[in-house]
């Protein structure tokens, strides 16, 4: 313990190594002092989300509320469980309801209970004598009625009325249906009653039916009269003539005199009788996914390639031949099938009249026997005898007919013994002729396999049975050829047609196969691959895209995310190919039908913007990156242009045609009318850059930069930006066809020789023509391209000025002004040698400029910023959507049903995962409340035995003291050696110690 004197310490605390130097404050508070109370640091102003301790403490969020509130319940029902003599308040709305509430829910309950409905069917109170019910209604308070069917139409569906009920089976004898009776009732009195009220009911309902018909006839005459009175008024009226009026108003139409209304009339009837002609389309559940359609793309695609790939094998298993033609001989089928259609319906016809004339007969017995008698009646046949007669001839004439075949056969043997066959001629064979027991043929159907003829001349046949089995070396008496009908022969020539046919499709098949491009094919990753797998199975341009179509196709994206990578590498070598294909039209042109470059590269738009559509992201990381390499190549080719000498032949520093045509594209790929785009901005920034700093010294050149003025002016249509470096590069284009001063030239202009071609071209074209810009070397070397020129930057110009009126807020006259004057000074240097179409677009030019830029005009001013109206936060209705309607991207494809039951199994198994994580929430919390019951009683037990054993330990402590001290003050304490020598009285003084 430290020493203290005047209340102070005299040893100071060490000073920690984390404590701040003396004159800063020791702890950096967050709050800003503007906006907390000096004494309570709370917050002066309520900020929404954010954090505060004392908030949170005042109104806490409501998941802890009721989590509280389940663990208060969980603890008092705990509490409560182990314990017999519970108090249950069921008291209504005690704790749960307000005053006003309770009062009413409790009068409520009272009234119930005190109900007629409650106390209706109670069998607590005996009554008098015990009642029957029906319905919850005594039988006695039934009133007893009878139903009186007032029309046939009525019927009481079998039900008895009470009188016959009561008559029949007998009833209350206390009761009368016809009124009180003394007593006994008189059964004879009551059926004769009861007869009188059904004959006065049949009468009455006889009676209301001659009612009812007479009504209807008198109806009917009353309609027939105003029918006829209508026909003599009809006389008196005059009705227009249709027919005359369409004669009208088809004269009409064709002379032009239709008025608008019938000019619209006429319209409408005429879309409205094209939609009869429309194909009607079954409406489909959905529009489908591009997932979906790639899916279904790729799959066709492949079926193709397994039926190419068997074709080539010579599987032709489930082939149809569908795309295979038969060629000449379909023709000569479908030629001979109408033939035999037209020779066979007469007959046919004639045929079925008859069967149907003979089916039409009937029989009747007369004097004369059986007759056949027709429709009409007329008879036919007289004799049943002759029918059985005339049976019987046919009969007779069949087997005569037999026996006469069978000697033609053997007059046919005969004829063909000195007949050699032909191999696969079917014939009959007699079979092991010369084993036969007495002469005996046995003949048997089979096929001539081969013909052997010796040196003798003698021929031999091998014959193969039907059966299987074979003979050979027969003599031709003992081989005879089968004659074949007419029909057999017929379907075997067709047979044999068929297989032909086929064979022939086969063939066509297998050679197509071969033929054929593949539907599938790798990604290949590099430029050189994809040259390869052209030059390997392509031979035109329109192959070459097809190509590039189905690696697309069969590996898109949208089949398998995995395909991300390589398919992002393909999209960088189909842009190297279009580059490639448009520097090849600047060398070589279009190619012709058989390279057609332009398809091409149509084509391969149609692919980048696919693949840009599937991909976007990854298609946008590349065309960065390739804007990227662009820009770095024209700086390079920016310097080198600087150290070139002018003994040197010119290399232009401008970019590629491929590369000014895969700008083009760029903008029909991605949209142009952002803000800011990934992709678009800085290709915008990049031409810019080629027409403000590219040098210029050849015809080409200034191609190029008309070009890329061009794509400049086309990327800003839409959205109408001020372009400068554009409309500066066509000012100095015009300036230098006219000016003579180099000031206001082209900047970038480096020979000057240039200026006099263009004028000496411009001033020997008297050609009324108007030439055109082309893309190909050899056209551009021509003698007459200045003239394009010129007339391509007048057009863009004019398109400018389309584009800029009134869009830029008057400055109009600031920003063309260069190319007003440009356009004064080329007419007064031309005005008598400039081409007609020429002057004519200068003349419309300036006019057009001058009226876009009025003398007169208020002074510029910035532009305004949008009104607090259009900056404010639009507040909208929150979109609460039907749960039954919502559908998870899992329920695509499914009907409504499957749907629903899907949804129902997927709430079911929340609401379970729920419920069990609620009753695991329970469970730990209850383990927790009766581990800490656990701890809190054995903690009471242990400081209760803890304090026994203290008090036990102090009295064994005191003993102890005693018997050391000796001196017999204590016997028979103390343990070991010193209880010995206490008992003894030999205690001593012990070493080292005290008495």
């Amino acid at each position: 313990i430290h020493s203290t004197s005047m209340g102070k310490r005299k040893t100071k605390a060490k000073r920690s190594l984390s404590a701040l130097p003396k004159g800063l404050p020791s702890k950096v508070s967050n709050f800003n002092p503007f906006e907390v109370t000096k004494k309570q640091r709370r917050p002066k102003h309520e900020v929404l989300n954010r954090f505060s301790s004392t908030k949170n403490q005042k109104n806490p969020s409501k998941l802890a509320e009721s989590l509280q509130r389940r663990q208060m319940q969980l603890r008092a029902t705990l509490n409560s469980s182990k314990k017999t003599n519970v108090f249950l308040d069921r008291r209504i709305g005690e704790y749960t309801m307000s005053s006003e509430d309770k009062m009413l829910a409790r009068l409520v309950k009272e009234r119930t209970r005190r109900s007629q409905k409650v106390s209706k069917y109670s069998l607590e109170e005996e009554e008098e004598e015990s009642r029957l019910t029906h319905r919850g209604k005594s039988i006695d308070q039934i009133k007893e009625h009878s139903n009186i069917m007032l029309s046939s139409d009525e019927e009481d569906g079998g039900n008895l009325d009470a009188v016959d009920t009561e008559l029949h089976f007998g009833g209350s004898s206390s009761r009368n249906p016809y009124g009180p009776s003394n007593g006994q009732s008189d059964m004879s009195q009551l059926y004769a009653q009861r007869k009188n009220d059904l004959d006065d009911l049949i009468n009455r309902r006889k009676m209301m039916k001659a009612e009812k018909m007479q009504s209807k006839e008198k109806q009917v005459e009353t309609f027939q009269s105003m029918d006829d009175s209508f026909a003599e008024l009809s006389k008196l009226l005059q009705f227009r003539d249709k027919e005359k009026e369409y004669q009208l108003h088809t004269q009409k139409k064709q002379e032009g005199d239709l008025t608008l209304e019938d000019k619209e009339m006429a319209d409408w009837d005429k879309e409205m009788k094209t939609y009869l002609f429309e194909r009607r389309v079954k409406a489909t559940d959905r529009t489908k996914t591009p997932e979906e359609i790639a899916k279904e793309e790729a799959e066709r695609l492949h079926e193709l390639e397994t039926r190419r790939l068997a074709r080539m094998n010579g599987d032709f298993e489930d082939d149809y031949f569908s795309d295979i033609s038969d060629g000449e001989g379909s023709a000569l089928k479908v030629k001979e099938n109408r033939k035999k259609n037209c020779s066979v319906g007469p007959e046919s016809l004639d045929d079925g009249e008859q069967k149907d004339e003979r089916n039409n007969h009937t029989a009747k017995f007369t004097a004369d026997g059986l007759v056949y008698v027709d429709s009409n009646g007329n008879v036919i046949d007289k004799s049943l005898n002759g029918i059985d007669d005339t049976n019987k001839v046919e009969e007779m004439e069949d087997e005569p007919s037999k026996n006469d075949s069978e000697e033609e056969e053997d007059e046919d043997s005969d004829e063909y013994a000195n007949v050699v066959l032909s191999v696969g001629c079917r014939v009959k064979g007699n079979y092991q002729a010369e084993e036969q027991y007495d002469g005996n043929d046995a003949w048997y159907e089979g096929r001539i396999l081969e013909v052997n003829t010796d040196k003798a001349g003698n021929v031999t046949y091998s014959v193969e049975y039907d059966d299987g089995d074979f003979e050979s070396d027969m003599k031709p008496s003992n081989v005879r050829p089968i004659k074949i009908k007419k029909a057999e022969k017929q379907t075997e020539i067709n047979d044999n047609e068929k297989t032909a046919n086929l064979k022939r499709k086969q063939k066509k098949a297998k050679n197509k196969a071969r033929k054929e491009i593949p539907y599938v094919f790798e990604v290949p990753t590099t430029l050189e691959a994809l040259h390869t797998v052209i030059g390997n199975y392509a031979s035109t341009g329109n192959e070459a895209s097809l190509i590039v179509e189905r690696i697309h196709t069969s590996n898109s994206v949208r089949l398998d995310r995995r395909n991300s990578e390589k398919m992002q590498n393909f999209y960088d070598v189909i842009i190297r190919r279009f580059m490639a294909v448009g520097d090849a039209i600047h060398f070589s042109g279009d190619g012709g039908e058989e390279l057609n470059r332009y398809c091409q590269l149509n084509s391969l738009t149609r692919t980048l913007y696919l693949m840009s559509q599937d991909a976007p992201e990854s298609s946008g990381a590349v065309w960065v990156r390739r804007l990227g390499f662009l820009q770095s190549a024209h700086a390079k080719r920016l310097r080198d242009s600087e150290f070139m000498c002018e003994d040197t032949e010119t290399v232009s520093a401008w970019p590629s045609i491929g590369v000014v045509l895969l700008l083009k594209a760029l903008g029909h790929i991605f949209p142009v009318t952002d803000k800011r785009h990934q992709v678009v901005t800085p290709a915008m920034v990049l031409l810019g850059q080629f027409v403000a700093q590219t040098p210029v010294s050849s015809i080409y050149d200034i191609i190029m930069g008309i070009m890329c003025s061009a794509l400049l002016i086309e990327y800003t249509r839409e959205t109408s930006r001020v372009v400068p470096e554009a409309l500066a590069f066509l000012s100095g284009i015009l300036r230098l066809f006219s000016s003579t001063s180099s000031d206001s030239k082209i900047p970038t202009l480096k020979d000057n020789l240039l200026e006099d071609t263009v004028k000496k071209s411009l001033m020997c074209y008297k050609s009324e023509d108007i030439p055109l810009l082309s893309l190909e070397k050899s056209d551009m070397d021509g003698k007459y391209m200045p003239v394009a020129i010129l007339y391509s930057a007048l057009d863009l110009v004019e398109q400018c000025i389309d584009i800029r009126r009134g869009s830029i807020l008057g400055a109009e006259k600031e920003l063309f002004d260069e190319i007003l004057n440009s356009l004064l000074s080329l007419k007064l240097k031309f005005k008598p040698s400039l081409p007609k179409f020429l002057d004519n677009k200068v003349q419309s030019l300036s006019a057009g400029i001058l009226d876009m830029t009025p003398l007169l005009r208020m002074p510029l001013a910035r532009r305004t910023g949008p009104p607090r109206q259009e900056m404010a936060i639009k507040s909208l209705a929150p979109r609460v959507e039907d749960p039954l309607r919502y559908s998870m991207s899992k329920d695509k494809g499914k009907d409504s049903t499957q749907a629903a039951h899907d949804r129902s199994r997927r709430e079911y198994k929340r609401e379970h995962k729920a419920v069990a994580r609620e009753l695991r929430m329970d469970a730990a919390f209850v383990e927790t409340e009766r581990r800490e019951e656990k701890a809190r009683r054995d903690g009471a037990a242990r400081a209760k035995r803890q304090k026994n054993f203290n008090w036990l330990e102090g009295e064994q402590e005191a003993m102890n003291q005693q018997v050391r001290q000796g001196g017999g003050l204590l016997s028979g304490g103390g343990m070991g050696a010193a209880r010995a020598k206490a008992k003894s009285a030999k205690m001593g003084i012990k070493k080292g110690g005290k008495f």
